[in-house]
């Protein structure tokens, strides 16, 4: 695994998301109430941008299909809406505060 800085903390508020790029992967940094939590930045189902889903304490929902993940394990918690197929859980990293920043273990 690789651990990367990949931003400050202040730029990843409470309630908030960031999608960031580590060694060609997309990753979303999440912050709920002041943990930091890091899983794949694309849906296992669709190939949605999770950055643009709807982020509700620690569940995330998927904006194309609507599946929704739990951000601190990267469970798939319900499948997507009236669609064939499934979501799959998500990867996730180790996540560090150092200095002020965040840095994933990849």
């Amino acid at each position: 695994m690789v651990k990367t800085v990949v931003c400050l903390t202040s730029e990843v508020l409470p309630g908030s998301m960031r999608s960031v790029e580590v060694i060609g992967r997309s990753v979303l940094v999440v912050n709920v109430e002041g943990t930091f939590y890091a899983i794949d930045g694309i849906c296992s189902h669709g190939l949605a941008d999770l950055s643009r889903g709807k982020l509700e304490g620690h569940i995330l929902q998927c904006p194309r299909h609507e599946a929704r993940f739990d951000v601190r394990n990267g469970k798939v918690l319900s499948g997507p809406v009236a669609i064939e197929g499934r979501a799959w859980d998500l990867r996730t990293y180790p996540v560090f505060v150092e200095k002020g920043c965040l840095t994933v273990d990849v």
